[in-house]
This record gives C-alpha cells, structure tokens and sequence, in this order.
C-alpha cells in the first residue's frame, strides 16, 4: 500500500471519527430531553426528583393542559401556511425568472432587505395593525403573516432553480399555444417539484416552530395557543415551571416534523443536491 493510499484511508477515518463524534454531541440533548419525558429526570431540574420509568408527564400533558389544542392549532396553521407559502414562491419565483418588466430587480432587492430587516423591531408594529383588522386570537393572522414572512425568504432559494430550466421549453409550449398559467402549473411546476418540496418543509417547519410572533398574536384563551406558545407556558406561566411535561409535550410535538421529512426527503435530498449542481 503506498504512502498515498495510507494518507487517503486515514483521513477517510479521521472524517468518520469526527462525523460521529459530531452525531453524538447533536443527539444528546435530544436524548436528554427524552428520558426526562419518560421519568429519568438526571439532573433534577423538574424539581420531582427521578422518578424512574414512567408516562406520568405524558398523562399529564393530556389531562392538565389543552395540549391537543395546542398542537392542532400548530398543524393546522403550518399546512395552512405550507400550502399558501408553495403557491406564492411557486409563482413568484417563475416571475422573477421568467418575466421582463420595469423594476423587476429593485422588487428583489426588496424582498431581500425584508430578510435583513429584525423580526422583533416589526412587533408593535404588527401587533396595531392585526388589532385593527380585528385578527388578534385569531389564527388566520398568523396564516397570513407567517405565509408573508416564509415566502419572502424562500422566494430567494426558489428563484434560482427555477432559472435553471431552459425557457426554450416556454417557448415550445407557447408556440403550441399554452398561456402562462398553463405553462407554470403543467410544465414549470412538475420539472422543479424538489424545490417546492423544500419550499413546503422549510414553510412547515419555520411555521410550526415560530413562537415571537404567535406569542403577541395570540393574548388569551389557552385553546386559541400554539405549541410553542402552550410548551413555553409550562415552564413561565401559570403552570409554574414543570420541565418534565415540556420535553413530553416536546417530544410528541417533533412527531409530525419527523413525519413530513419522512414522507418527502427524496424530494428533498435530490432539490438540494440538483440545485447545488445547477446553480
């Protein structure tokens, strides 16, 4: 075996070692927080002391809280968001791909300052114009501003797949006399699916975490709460601080993210990798 050979194969395992040590430090907190669901509360932080194996925090979590409304709440408000944020980034994107018109550039540059521009400094903000509409306890407004703000980011990972089909395709099915829409819903649409695959995970997942916003919006009623919303009121509310029923809430909350991924990884493995080659 050559010197060469020897270097390749021990920096192979160098990189393995390091990918798995790096595994290990990611997934113990995530273990961490399973045991204390489960009972096996290490480090007494729930102030109950270890009570071994058990689903006491779970029968809890049911009986003591409006968890399943917390959690339906959550779903229904990230698919809701989901389905509108794939729409828009869908269309949007095919537009700045696509189409040629004044200011088409500056309107970009715009959407992009919306991504720099602080969350937290747009609050108050927020918070006088949903009280005026009316939206405040409402979950349609948090439908609309978490499909603005998904959008407005994801519009800027989506335009450049959408730049990598060729418009000579546009231009055939023109030709053969299909119209924009028809050409965006059954051309364009089907030849970037793993980009709106990424788009509806990414929307999914920013939605059904969000809590600064979800926390101003919704001011009452514990049924009307989010997960995050309801997860953060076991631990600084007027549940007082009980961390044992906030990883089980945690734990059966990361379920259905588990799932989407689950569900729609192949298309997000091949949007991420396609579009690195792409791009």
């Amino acid at each position: 075996m050559t010197s060469k050979n020897i270097r390749g194969r021990a920096s192979s395992v160098g990189a393995h070692i390091f990918l798995a040590l790096l595994a290990v430090l990611v997934l113990i907190p995530f273990v961490y927080i399973v045991l204390i669901s489960f009972g096996r509360d290490f480090l007494n932080v729930s102030g109950y002391g270890d009570l071994g194996f058990s689903l006491q925090y779970y029968g809890q979590l049911f009986t003591e809280t409006k968890y399943l409304y917390w959690l339906g709440n959550s779903i229904l408000v990230a698919i809701a968001t989901m389905a509108v944020t794939v729409v828009v980034v869908g269309a949007a994107s095919y537009v700045f791909s696509r189409l040629k018109f004044a200011g088409k550039e500056a309107l970009f540059q715009i959407i992009l300052l919306i991504q720099i521009f602080p969350l937290t400094l747009m609050l108050v903000s927020l918070f006088k114009i949903f009280a005026m509409f009316e939206l405040i306890n409402k979950l349609i407004g948090l439908v609309i501003i978490d499909s603005v703000i998904a959008s407005a980011g994801l519009v800027l990972v989506a335009r450049g797949y959408f730049d990598t089909i060729p418009y000579e395709i546009d231009e055939a099915a023109m030709i053969d006399g299909a119209n924009r829409l028809q050409i965006l819903v059954r051309i364009t649409f089907p030849l970037v699916k793993p980009i709106l695959c990424i788009v509806a995970i990414q929307s999914f997942v920013l939605t059904y975490n969000e809590y600064a916003i979800a926390s101003m919006l919704i001011t009452s009623g514990a049924e009307h709460m989010t997960v995050a919303v309801g997860l953060q009121s076991l631990i600084n509310g007027q549940l007082q601080q009980n961390w044992g029923m906030y990883c089980a809430g945690a734990v059966l909350a990361s379920l259905p993210i588990l799932i989407l991924f689950y569900a729609l990884q192949r298309y997000f493995i091949g949007g991420l990798t396609d579009g690195g080659v792409k791009l």
